[in-house]
């Protein structure tokens, strides 16, 4: 059978690619193997919906149980493995809602269930039955690296495609990995009473955030109880009578062994292009699997495009569904359509929240040797006080002649939600004088937006808090 288009895979950018495709009235073929993962993808199925849902309800027991106001005192408990229940009920409703009933609205998109191979650059085969076309998008996502320490193929071990399929809570985890997935479940554990070790290979966490953010934050979380090992490196992993043993080499500490009932792997991705014969089709990949595309999503073979986390550009769902959606543009209408990554916000949904967009300022000054930055604590916005929750520090970065906002860095209470005001001011070459002249919310803690564009002009030490 013959399409306009054949896509590979059943996540955000697929989903993305065949709306379009339907809008333009391109005869579709989406394949999706949920060996791989069910219809949706990682977003729904294992990483955006069901982290955060989990992440709520552990906050809505630790922090209330936990207030910072004198006349406030609530006890409580909280079931992790009927939180986990819950998870797994809303995400089924999730991906009825936003997936399965969607595909079937799709007049010109047909789905089939299966796994999909290349047999040459134009033909795609789903068991016995092959499909033509040409135009292809690989899809397929990615999923965890498993890093090759010595043992570690005998002990069982948790990624984020199994573990909110916990049966039972264990009593402790160890996190390998110290990134934004990391650094959630740490909170989700630690919040539900469960002992958490986090061990990162880098001096730090967040190694793709700014600096000072990603420390503020794990100051944080070790204040609220979580363990942060950096500068480790895990030489064995055993089984032992409790669960797992790691042996690890910590810098400036040297050699320990740490015990755990549990083990979460989060230590990056690797491309699903395994099993698709990819070498069939002609399409270039990296040592880890990645399809190498150009600006414009295009593979070695100009006909095939990819898009989503199989790219290995930028691995967000929000970046997945746009390229998925310009790939189908650029295909069809030759429309040209690029994305600027330096407008894209990304955020980790901790408590406190971090989140981001532009440049570090490490990134400015390594590019231009110059860098006119600001930093404020969350100390100067009044909402934050009032509601007695001032951890955090917001980051602004600005060229020194024209004052345009070229980054914006935060750790603090919806700073995830902050960030998108950041994001026009960038999308849109605002200046700082911009951001200070327009009339925001009093009290609400996206003032601290303003008050660290006012910083760079002004004390606000000595201003009163509405002071333009």
């Amino acid at each position: 059978m013959r399409y306009d288009l054949i896509i590979i895979g059943g996540g955000a950018a697929a989903f993305a690619a065949a709306n379009r495709a339907n809008q333009l009235k391109k005869r579709t073929l989406l394949i999706n193997d949920r060996n791989i993962l069910p219809l949706g993808g990682t977003c729904v199925n294992v990483g955006c919906v069901p982290s955060k849902i989990m992440l709520r309800q552990g906050a809505e027991y630790y922090y209330p149980t936990r207030s910072r106001f004198r006349a406030i005192s609530v006890q409580g408990e909280a079931d992790f493995v009927e939180a986990l229940r819950e998870t797994r009920e809303m995400v089924r409703g999730f991906q009825r809602k936003n997936y399965l009933n969607v595909i079937e609205k799709q007049q010109y998109v047909d789905f089939r269930e299966g796994h999909a191979a290349f047999r040459d650059p134009h033909t795609v085969t789903v068991g016995d039955e092959e499909f033509e076309s040409e135009n292809i998008l690989i899809a397929t996502g990615a999923s965890t690296f498993i890093p090759p320490v010595k043992g570690i193929e005998d002990v069982e071990y948790l990624t984020n495609r199994t573990v909110f399929g916990l049966e039972k809570r264990p009593e402790s985890m160890i996190i390998f990995g110290g990134g934004p997935e990391a650094m959630e479940f740490s909170q989700i554990f630690h919040h539900f009473g469960i002992k958490v070790t986090v061990l990162q290979r880098s001096d730090r966490i967040l190694t793709k955030f700014d600096e000072m953010i990603a420390r503020e934050l794990q100051k944080y979380l070790e204040e609220e109880g979580i363990t942060i090992l950096t500068g480790t490196s895990v030489r064995e992993a055993k089984r032992s009578r409790g669960g797992v043993e790691l042996v690890v080499d910590v810098k400036d500490k040297g050699r320990q062994r740490i015990s755990a009932e549990g083990l979460l792997i989060a230590t990056g991705l690797k491309a699903n292009t395994e099993g698709l014969d990819i070498e069939k089709s002609g399409v270039e990949v990296d040592e880890k699997g990645f399809v190498r595309v150009n600006e414009y999503l295009q593979t070695s073979q100009r006909h095939i495009y990819a898009a989503g986390d199989v790219t290995g550009l930028m691995p967000l769902e929000t970046v997945a569904a746009k390229q998925g959606n310009i790939a189908v543009l650029n295909m069809f209408e030759d429309a040209g359509r690029t994305i600027d990554y330096l407008e894209v916000p990304r955020a980790v949904f901790t408590s406190p929240e971090v989140a981001s967009v532009g440049m570090t300022e490490a990134e400015y000054m390594e590019k231009h040797n110059v860098c006119l930055c600001r930093t404020i604590s969350l100390e100067h916005v009044e909402k934050a006080a009032a509601i007695k929750d001032t951890r955090g520090l917001i980051n602004m970065v600005v060229e020194p002649e024209t004052k345009q906002v070229m980054g914006v860095h935060m750790v603090g209470p919806m700073a995830a939600d902050i960030i998108t005001t950041a994001t026009y001011a960038i999308k849109n070459k605002m200046t700082i004088y911009d951001i200070r002249e327009t009339v925001h919310v009093f009290p609400t803690l996206s003032e601290v937006i303003k008050k660290v564009a006012q910083s760079f002009e002004q004390n606000l030490d000595d201003m009163a808090c509405c002071v333009e």
